[in-house]
């Protein structure tokens, strides 16, 4: 069950960053060609998790590998041993019911920007029109994957974080998804929880030493 939504996940992020992706040697590997990064594996399951760890410890050039788990321990102490270095320990796999998500009006002096190109892309602006919060939100048939949510530092404790999102699921059921997925960082499984998202699994997060 997991390795599917792993695979529906990634169809949704390479759509939302406009990348795409392979199947090396049976393993998921997705083409970022950022500096410090260069190939993201990422592992459907856990199952041959030091089997993947040995390759992408291998190569030269720097690369990440995800791992989704439902024993993180077990599985950064793998990594770790085929030479990796665990970067991010504790991230969350999550997704959500997209008809069942809460809508938030924005606060007093803020508006919300929505534009499809195709994909959804949510902007809250401050009263100067400044960027005050952001994200994106990629529709895949029926699953619709968040991507890049931002808010700045100085417009945080406000509830912006939930009107992003609340916008961008709703967006999304107009244009028919019904499941939303998400990997996210330990600052945003609060907020996503409250918002009615569950966790899937844990995922660890790892980068060779080219890196």
């Amino acid at each position: 069950m997991i390795s599917d939504l792993i695979e529906r996940w990634h169809r949704g992020w390479i759509a939302a960053d406009g990348l795409t992706s392979e199947y090396r040697d049976g393993f998921l590997v997705v083409h970022v060609n950022r500096p410090n990064r260069k190939y993201e594996w990422i592992a459907t399951d856990d199952a041959a998790i030091a089997e993947i760890a040995k390759v992408v410890a291998a190569t030269e050039e720097p690369n990440w590998l995800s791992v989704p788990t439902l024993a993180p321990v077990k599985v950064a102490a793998a990594i770790e041993e085929a030479g990796l270095i665990v970067a991010r320990p504790d991230e969350t796999f999550m997704r959500c019911a997209l008809d069942e998500h809460p809508q938030f009006d924005p606060p007093t002096g803020y508006a919300v920007e929505v534009t499809r190109d195709p994909i959804i892309g949510v902007r809250v602006l401050g009263a100067n029109g400044e960027q005050a919060a952001s994200g994106l939100m990629a529709v895949v048939g029926e699953d619709a994957v968040a991507h890049r949510i931002e808010t700045s530092a100085e417009h945080r404790r406000r509830g912006l974080g939930s009107v992003v999102m609340g916008t961008l699921a709703w967006e999304a059921v107009k244009c028919g998804a019904r499941t939303g997925l998400l990997f996210s960082s330990t600052e945003g499984v609060h907020l996503y929880r409250r918002l009615g998202w569950e966790r899937i699994s844990d995922l660890v997060v790892a980068k060779n030493k080219a890196v």
